[in-house]
């Protein structure tokens, strides 16, 4: 079996995800750490929608950035990985941590060829990906939801809900004290 997929990409795919690979590791990398404005103004200019609010660590690694969208006071930590294929929404107040992979892309193990399969990952508003977490394809983390760190999460995560472990369990509700 072959580890490529028969599944082709168009030519601006590959055109565009071939200039994003340069611009991601040289304009993109290199930005001065304050440079946030300019790594959104990239990101954008790729097709991606990112908020005039949101932090995109210059370390982050997006893939397919024209797939991807960050809402407001939304961040993406230190080597995180995003691996764009398909959809990747992030809503509004989510914090993904340092080294978290969100990943759209994996192969069908049932395919003599291994084919490609993409699914989009949707983490919704007031959601923390903690630290080297990570988030396999198709999956929705939804609101207030909190991802342990080093978990993997296999199935989605439901509202206000603390999930940890591989795979991914959950241990608690998220409730919110006043004060």
């Amino acid at each position: 079996p072959s580890q490529y997929s028969r599944e082709r990409a168009t030519l601006c795919e590959i055109i565009c995800g071939k200039v994003w690979r340069i611009v991601n590791i040289t304009l993109y990398r290199f930005s001065p750490s304050g440079a946030r404005g300019w790594r959104r103004f990239l990101v954008r200019l790729f097709g991606g929608k990112a908020s005039g609010k949101s932090s995109l660590s210059r370390s982050a690694i997006i893939d397919c950035p024209w797939n991807f969208s960050i809402g407001e006071y939304s961040s993406i930590g230190d080597k995180s990985w995003v691996y764009a294929l398909e959809r990747i929404q992030i809503g509004d107040k989510v914090c993904v941590g340092e080294s978290v992979k969100l990943l759209t892309g994996t192969h069908d193990i049932e395919s003599a060829n291994f084919a490609l399969v993409r699914k989009p990952v949707i983490i919704c508003s007031g959601c923390w990906v903690a630290t080297s977490a990570t988030v396999l394809p198709g999956i929705t983390v939804n609101e207030g939801a909190v991802v342990g760190a080093c978990a993997v999460v296999t199935k989605d995560v439901e509202p206000w809900t603390v999930v940890v472990g591989n795979p991914a369990k959950v241990i608690k509700k998220r409730v919110i004290r006043n004060g």
